[in-house]
């Protein structure tokens, strides 16, 4: 078979105590593009190209500005500004200012980081369908996993037509999986109210004392800075 991507890092994520092994995987993704960015993409004319076509999120701007290769931002900044620009001349009417705002709006609402981030995601939700069709023992990885955010979940299930034959078995694990977990948070989220009540006071929190932190990555994603 031929795999989207090496599936090295996804069998190191899975078998992590994580709440969402793909936010991980999103996270090593993410600083390579970081690094490839001030690094030697901003000497590539493509690259150049889509950043002027594109330019960057304010989180993935904000992330590039605390590194130390500040020279690189402002190349890639200032090719994004000379696309910009032209959008700022003058506006003659109501509804000239309405298509001008629109298409403000729309130049800034892209980012090139943003948009090779979900390229390359995409190809760990193929492979990981893929691997449970043909690698006998990735199932019990992804059974004693703990889950996903309901971001990565929804795209596990949108590219689950990769396990081809084994689609609805993947399905199952899936849904199974994800259920029971999201249930355990419930349960924690329980728990740590009911720990508020005064009748409770002495008993031991256990598990719910992480009910928020893990709520926060079940429902929002790992933070990705």
């Amino acid at each position: 078979m031929n795999y989207h991507i090496d599936t090295g890092l996804i069998y190191e994520k899975f078998k992590e105590d994580c709440e969402c092994p793909l936010c991980a995987i999103q996270k090593i993704v993410q600083e390579q593009f970081l690094h490839e960015f001030l690094n030697d993409a901003v000497m590539e004319d493509n690259t150049r190209v889509k950043v002027g076509k594109k330019g960057f999120c304010a989180k993935h701007f904000d992330m590039l500005f605390k590194r130390p290769n500040k020279l690189s931002v402002a190349l890639q900044i200032g090719t994004r500004a000379e696309k910009i620009a032209p959008l700022l001349g003058k506006v003659k009417s109501a509804g000239a200012a309405k298509k001008r705002a629109k298409e403000i709006q729309v130049a800034t609402s892209d980012c090139v980081i943003c948009d090779f981030i979900e390229e390359s995601m995409t190809k760990y939700y193929k492979t990981i369908a893929q691997m449970f069709a043909h690698e006998r023992n990735f199932y019990k990885i992804l059974l004693s996993s703990k889950g996903f955010c309901l971001n990565h979940y929804a795209k596990l299930l949108e590219y689950s037509s990769f396990a081809g034959f084994m689609t609805k078995d993947y399905l199952s694990v899936l849904s199974l999986m994800q259920e029971k977990n999201f249930t355990r948070v419930q349960t924690e989220i329980k728990d740590f109210c009911d720990s508020h009540d005064y009748r409770n006071a002495y008993k031991p929190l256990g598990n719910a004392e992480n009910a928020l932190p893990h709520a926060r990555i079940k429902f929002y994603g790992e933070k990705q800075e």
